[in-house]
């Protein structure tokens, strides 16, 4: 398995908030072709998340003084993240640096240690604008005290962790396991499940390639209630995989995929198609008793 930063690290980073995806209202029903050109334009901004802290059972927020815009609380709920500014900087430009009056106990003022987002499962930080092709969101990592490393270790072969949601992929022709983390958007099928938070959700991913014969297994938090990562959808009585499908695109999820003869809960990608790329969008209903999938080729 490709080894994987603990999201423990990230309890390092004294502020940093979980992190949340540009949303998206998709469902297999109605047009995909609408949510194809919606994603586009979501997409190459950069979001900084400054954090919160309680003060005297008050949530303060911390500030992002110049060089981004800051969200309505209408824009925040939207994206499922608090306190969120929306840059507006030129690539390569020194990205700004935030403000907090947050003291530790002993007052000692808390200190900005950088902006970091995880990239391709790994904890990074940046001191400019990036180049973007797509959405990311950066938080910030504020410190009492800044003797820490700003790199986290990675742990040891012995202590492997993933995200809370993802996919793992294991691949047909060398037997390996792939892990891609999914994110949370918001969906406007008012059936689904919340997981967790204030509205239903769903998970989702940029394109991935799949190959003849992989086998996909989906893990997610929030199933059943529960705040534990389990493999979806739940293993219960009257469990079950839909695959959806759109009218308006003649696009079938079943076209591509198929249930696992050996394990009603894992997903192969079917051996009459091609190696290809998708977009994928998954939502649970019945407290995360069954599991809907649609999948989005890449023309």
């Amino acid at each position: 398995m490709k080894k994987i930063l603990s999201l423990v690290l990230i309890s390092i980073f004294l502020l940093g908030s979980s992190a949340a995806a540009v949303s998206l209202k998709a469902t297999a029903e109605p047009s995909r072709e609408a949510q194809s050109k919606s994603v586009a334009t979501k997409q190459n901004k950069l979001y900084l998340v400054p954090g919160t802290y309680m003060s005297e059972g008050a949530k303060v927020e911390n500030a992002v003084p110049a060089g981004a815009a800051k969200l309505t609380a209408e824009e925040c709920a939207e994206i499922l993240t608090d306190n969120v500014y929306l840059c507006n900087l030129s690539a390569g430009d020194a990205l700004p640096v935030p403000t907090s009056s947050r003291k530790d106990k002993n007052g000692v003022p808390y200190q900005f240690n950088g902006w970091w987002s995880i990239v391709d499962a790994t904890v990074t930080y940046f001191d400019k604008m990036p180049e973007l092709s797509d959405t990311l969101y950066l938080y910030a990592d504020w410190r009492a005290e800044l003797s820490q490393r700003k790199d986290p270790v990675i742990p040891d072969e012995s202590t492997v962790a993933v995200p809370s949601n993802y996919m793992s992929i294991k691949r047909a022709a060398t037997g390996k396991e792939e892990i891609i983390t999914l994110r949370i958007s918001g969906t406007d099928d008012i059936n689904a499940d919340t997981l967790g938070y204030y509205k239903p959700v769903q998970l989702y991913n940029d394109w991935f390639e799949l190959n003849p014969g992989d086998v996909i297994t989906v893990y997610a938090t929030g199933l059943g209630g529960s705040d534990q990562t389990q493999s979806a959808p739940l293993d219960v009585a009257g469990n079950r995989i839909t695959f959806e499908n759109s009218t308006t695109t003649a696009n079938n999820t079943g076209t591509y995929l198929k249930i696992n003869a050996s394990d009603s809960r894992t997903l192969v990608y079917r051996a009459t198609q091609k190696t290809q790329q998708f977009r994928i969008y998954i939502k649970f209903k019945s407290n995360g008793a069954e599991m809907l999938v649609y999948m989005e080729p890449k023309n």
